[in-house]
């Protein structure tokens, strides 16, 4: 997958330094795969959920959550993850990172 948006990533392993490994292994993880689909996500990463155009990301037994938008890959392209949130198990129940993954109501 292509992921864009590392100094997330980094900012992220700065506030909450207990994810820091955690994160390292995701990123070397996910920047070699190329899911196409949320089964393919749940082989490596069993508790995430795909939340409109957005995968959720359990982090270290549900403490926090990374959140990606993402565009599955296909036989053009090995997909893209857009960093879009780092959140603790509080903020992540604000539900404020749900504009960024589903669509507006009307």
């Amino acid at each position: 997958m292509h992921i864009i948006a590392r100094p997330k990533l980094v900012a992220a392993k700065q506030r909450h330094p207990t994810a820091s490994d955690w994160l390292d292994v995701w990123w070397n993880v996910a920047s070699k795969a190329a899911w196409t689909r949320l089964a393919d996500v749940r082989r490596l990463y069993p508790q995430t959920d795909e939340v409109g155009q957005c995968l959720v990301f359990n982090v270290l037994g549900n403490n926090y959550r990374l959140i990606c938008r993402m565009t599955y890959a296909n036989r053009w392209t090995k997909g893209t993850l857009l960093i879009k949130h780092f959140l603790t198990h509080r903020e992540y129940d604000d539900r404020k990172w749900c504009k960024d993954c589903l669509p507006p109501e009307p």
